[in-house]
Formats: C-alpha cells, sequence, structure tokens
C-alpha cells in the first residue's frame, strides 16, 4: 500500500481524485514524458494488428509486463507449452512482417486499446491472487497495472468510457489488497476481510473513474466488472451486500465472456442471492481449479452436508495455487 501511496513516478494513486479531464499531450497522439508511461507506449508498440487478439495480449504479458509463460498460462486458462508456441508464433510473425517495435502513431492506438486494456487486466489479476509460490499477493504488479490503466484513461487518445471502467475495476479492486492475507498468513475471502481496513482514497479514485465511465452508450466487459466492484466496495459487510444485482451483472457478463471464472463467480453471487442450494445447481462442472473446488465444499458444508464437502475441501487444498490459499482449505478442514 505505500507504493500505492507513493509510486515513484508521481501519479499518487490514493490521494489524486478525480474528477480530471484527459491531457492535452505535447505531440497529438504521443506519450508525454508528464505521464511517465514509456510502459504504456511498448504495450502498444508491441500490440501489433499482424497478431491476431489472443496473441497480441500473450506478448504483451510476456515482454512487457513481465510475466512468465506459467504466470501467463493461468491467466488465460491455457497450458504453459501452448502459450510457449504462441509466443515463438507471435515473434515469427513479427519477424515476417518485418514490424519495428515503435510507439504507433495516433491513429493506430483505437485499433490495439482493447488488447492492452486485456493485458492490464490479466497483469493485474496475477499481483492480486497469484499463480504458483509462498505469497498470495504481488503489490508491484497491481501498483504498475492502476498506475497504465489510469494514463491510458487520461491520455487523450485512449481516453474514453472503456479506459474509465478499466482504471474504475482495477482501483476499486486494490482497495482490497491490505485484507488479502490476515496475520496468520491465511488467505481472507471477501465475506471474511476487515472492511474498515480497505483503502479509501482508492474506493474514491475508482467510484470517480466509474461515473466518467457511464459517459456513452457502449456497455463493455469493462464497465459489468466495475460495477461488480463497486457493489463489494459500497457494502457494509457481505450480507448487506446487493447479491441479486451482482448474480444479474454476472448473467451479463457470461453472455459476453463464458469462461470458467465468470460461471463460478456467477454460481457463488447467485449462491449468496438465492441459498446454497440455488448455488450449487448454478455451479458449472469441475474445471479441476481450487476454487471451484472450495465454492462446491462451501455449499455443501452449508447443506449440512460435512462428509461431501470436505472431499472438495481436501481437492481445493491439494489443488492450491498459493500456501496462504492452502491454509485456508486446511483451517475449513479443521471446522
Amino acid at each position: 500500500m505505500d507504493l500505492l501511496r507513493h509510486e515513484a513516478r508521481g501519479l499518487a494513486l490514493a490521494d489524486e481524485l478525480l474528477p480530471f479531464e484527459p491531457r492535452a499531450a505535447e505531440r497529438e497522439g504521443h506519450f508525454d514524458r508528464e505521464l511517465s508511461d514509456d510502459e504504456l507506449a511498448l504495450l502498444f508498440a508491441v500490440c501489433h494488428p499482424v497478431l491476431s487478439p489472443d496473441v497480441r495480449v500473450t506478448f504483451a504479458l510476456k515482454t512487457v509486463c513481465g510475466l512468465t509463460v506459467v504466470q501467463i498460462a493461468s491467466g488465460l486458462l491455457s497450458e504453459p507449452t501452448a502459450i510457449a508456441q504462441r509466443l515463438v508464433r507471435a515473434r515469427r510473425q513479427l519477424e515476417s512482417a518485418r514490424v519495428a517495435i515503435e510507439a504507433p502513431p495516433p491513429e493506430a492506438l483505437a485499433e490495439r486499446a482493447e488488447s492492452v486494456r486485456t493485458a492490464l487486466y490479466l497483469m493485474f489479476n496475477e499481483g492480486y491472487s497469484a499463480s504458483s509460490g509462498e505469497a498470495l499477493v504481488q503489490p508491484e504488479f497491481c501498483v504498475e497495472a492502476v498506475r497504465l490503466a489510469r494514463a491510458l484513461a487520461q491520455h487523450p487518445v485512449t481516453a474514453g468510457p472503456a479506459s474509465d471502467a478499466l482504471a474504475a475495476l482495477l482501483a476499486l479492486t486494490a482497495a482490497r489488497l491490505p485484507t488479502r492475507v490476515g496475520p496468520d498468513g491465511v488467505a481472507q475471502l471477501l465475506e471474511d476481510q476487515p472492511r474498515a481496513e480497505w483503502d479509501g482514497g482508492l474506493i474514491a479514485l475508482g467510484l470517480a473513474h466509474l461515473e466518467r465511465s457511464a459517459r456513452g452508450t457502449e456497455l463493455t466487459v469493462w464497465h459489468l466488472r466495475a460495477e461488480i466492484a463497486s457493489l463489494h466496495a459500497m457494502a457494509a459487510s457481505a450480507t448487506k451486500t446487493d447479491w441479486p444485482r451482482i448474480a444479474s451483472i454476472y448473467d451479463q457478463l457470461l453472455d459476453r465472456d463464458p469462461s470458467p471464472v465468470v460461471g463460478l463467480a456467477r454460481a457463488v453471487a447467485i449462491g449468496r442471492a438465492k441459498g446454497a442450494a440455488a448455488g450449487l445447481a448454478a455451479l458449472p462442472a469441475s474445471d479441476g481449479s481450487p476454487y471451484g473446488e472450495a465454492a462446491r465444499g462451501v455449499f455443501l458444508s452449508e447443506l449440512g452436508r460435512i462428509d461431501e464437502a470436505r472431499k472438495h475441501f481436501e481437492k481445493a487444498m491439494a489443488l492450491a495455487r498459493t500456501e496462504p490459499e492452502r491454509k485456508l482449505m486446511a483451517r475449513r478442514l479443521m471446522n
């Protein structure tokens, strides 16, 4: 959180509140030094249209965001070998087309912006919930993703509702970083986190970006995710959260992103809105993830089917990606 408050490049994320207007670049369409966004310019450079959208994102995550092949594979729900092959293919395509890795002209930015937004989102996710290791969070990824998302929302060419919605989503989610892991090193679920310790400055920043994102007529996945994050941020407690509204937003999000991750989150929201039986029925088929097994265990436990629940908690503990998550499942088994 110190990094988020005192980020060396001077954005002062927790204190610099909106409203603001997108800054006019000294040279229209170019990334000026005031934003200190060489990394953002490089993201646009590597998201070249000669590459398909999924390859652009993969290449950007590896070459600019600094994620490993394993981390990228986890974020994209793919296999490391497939990601490695995709990276090789990207380099060959760029070499074959003789593409120069340089900041694109202003007219080329809009076409690449969605790939950049996706890369920043996945970079943030790796920081917020690590794909492996002893630590659950890697704040440096979150710091950089929030900073770059804000720069994206401020640049005169890339500013717009979708960019503001992404900035809102990341800031609102980053506000919960201090409570992701308890003092005992155990991962804390959203419902167990002490909300008084959430960062109020980042919540205010996210809500201001969310308000700006409402201009225009397009509804994007970033708007839907940001609204869900705002409902969590504004709720006094887990029980007072507007779960029916969150479940309905996940219905819309699932239409646009029919991934197992969204399906699982939707089922959890349904379970909180309509009860454990409804949540259990809404769970997608087992995807081999610790989160799906844990959710199934929670619903079964709430229904009094303790022996069945234990089996799923055991699977979740075996599949846990980080030590704090493994400790959480161990605690579930002890209760």
